[in-house]
């Protein structure tokens, strides 16, 4: 089995201690705390194994754990200097079936950054770069510490909502939960998230109640002023058979560039949100 290489360091920004007999927690002066838990036992786990991991803030509390994966933590973990990130070792098994009726247990490790502000996923992956350490004073990955050692920017793997739309229909309520951590909704992704919910039938209850919580926030009020026809983008074009009566209240996100739009959410009776963006004169305050 292939194993990522371990540094056998914690800064000692970083504190180890047992919440229980069988669990684990990683503290960050970020704030955020990771807990190793369900201590896993039998043929085919390291020693030092667990079934889940959990990430929480003063905020919410989140699971990180992939359903077909464990996790490796014996007090090794790779953190960086800042203490903002944590890399975690995890391993997916499962028995391979073949054409002559036997089985093999096969396995392959991934090492895992997590952003230990907001539990974000920054990058997962498994290979050679699981051999990455930190280098420096810096939050950097590198094959080494020798100069000219090839350089890891796990941070441009990032998940962003606007670069996946695409995959909107195919991701799976564990990626989608951790794109939220990731990239939560705000004025320049909210309408891709809105796409999302439409297309992602599995996670569109999960993605609704994050567009909703997001114009809960501190949203100017607007009153429609007359029957406002709905459209996906600021454009004639994409108009849409959708509209808002008079005296339907909405909450304004953003004007577009030449003021003629404005980005609006509105929220139904059945807490249903609906993004789009109207002509501005249907609108006001």
């Amino acid at each position: 089995m292939f194993k990522c290489n371990k540094i056998n360091t914690i800064l000692l920004s970083f504190f180890i201690c047992g919440v229980s007999h069988a669990d684990v927690m990683i503290k960050s002066p970020q704030g955020g705390v990771l807990t190793f838990s369900q201590e896993k036992k039998g043929a085919h786990y390291d020693r030092d194994s667990w079934g889940k991991i959990t990430f929480s803030n003063q905020h919410y509390s989140a699971d990180l754990s992939w359903s077909d994966r464990y996790y490796t933590e014996d007090g090794s973990s790779k953190t960086s200097p800042s203490g903002k990130y944590l890399i975690i070792s995890s391993v997916s098994g499962g028995y391979v079936e073949y054409g002559d009726g036997t089985s093999k247990y096969t396995d392959r490790a991934y090492c895992s950054v997590v952003d230990m502000t907001d539990g974000c996923i920054v990058s997962d992956w498994h290979g050679e770069a699981c051999g990455y350490t930190w280098v420096g004073n810096k939050d950097v990955l590198a094959s080494s510490e020798e100069p000219g050692a090839e350089i890891f920017d796990f941070s441009s793997f990032r998940p962003s909502i606007n670069k996946v739309r695409r995959y909107f229909t195919t991701m799976d309520s564990e990626s989608v939960e951790n794109f939220i951590r990731c990239d939560a909704p705000h004025k320049e992704n909210i309408n891709s998230y809105q796409e999302f919910a439409k297309k992602n039938k599995e996670s569109k209850k999960i993605i609704n109640n994050q567009i909703v919580n997001y114009l809960k926030r501190d949203l100017t009020d607007l009153t429609v002023k007359a029957k406002a026809t709905l459209f996906t983008t600021p454009d004639e074009s994409s108009e849409t058979k959708a509209y808002l009566i008079a005296g339907d209240k909405v909450k304004k996100i953003q004007n577009s560039p030449d003021n003629e739009w404005i980005n609006i959410g509105y929220i139904n009776k059945k807490r249903t949100p609906l993004v789009a963006w109207v002509k501005a004169d249907t609108v006001a305050e």
